[in-house]
């Protein structure tokens, strides 16, 4: 008896710590505006950002959702932000020459900025993504936000990838 009471105690403290913990985490996946250097973006539900990127982007997310069969190891879509040296011209010619089936727009200017989006199809690890860019400059910074999607997910990602483009803008 003498030991029933405490352990009641500490089982009622792990479940209270778990349902925390579990509550917190499924808070990661909602949807948020995200500010940073440079520019803003709303990430959609179902998306965890990191709050470091391992290849030093200025963001970096993926899919709560995987693949299936061969490509159930792989997330169902990534995104991140990086800066480029290049022109906004150059910057598109570079990611558009990495591509397969590749379109590009015309030049076009939102908000004192001028934009390029690039789509196109890209192999990573044999499998077929479908890749959607926005490439855009301000004050002589050319950001790049690329969003890879399995190819069999492009339907069930379509409406977070245009999402997430159109409301990549700079700062």
């Amino acid at each position: 008896m003498e030991l029933l009471i405490p352990g009641l105690v500490i089982v009622a403290l792990m479940v209270w710590a778990s349902t925390k913990i579990k509550r917190n985490a499924a808070r990661a996946f909602d949807a948020e505006e995200i500010h940073g250097d440079g520019f803003t973006l709303d990430k959609p539900e179902g998306f965890l950002s990191r709050v470091e990127s391992p290849d030093g982007h200025l963001f970096d997310a993926y899919s709560k959702d995987f693949g299936t069969g061969s490509a159930e190891n792989l997330r169902a879509a990534t995104a991140v932000v990086f800066s480029s040296d290049n022109t906004i011209n150059e910057a598109a010619s570079l990611e558009q020459s990495r591509l397969t089936n590749s379109e590009r727009s015309e030049l076009f200017e939102l908000g004192g900025s001028h934009c390029i989006i690039v789509t196109g199809e890209a192999v990573h690890d044999d499998h077929t993504f479908n890749v959607s860019e926005k490439i855009l400059t301000l004050d002589g910074h050319t950001l790049v936000l690329k969003i890879d999607v399995l190819k069999e997910r492009a339907d069930e990602f379509a409406r977070k990838t245009e999402e997430m483009l159109i409301s990549f803008n700079p700062r």
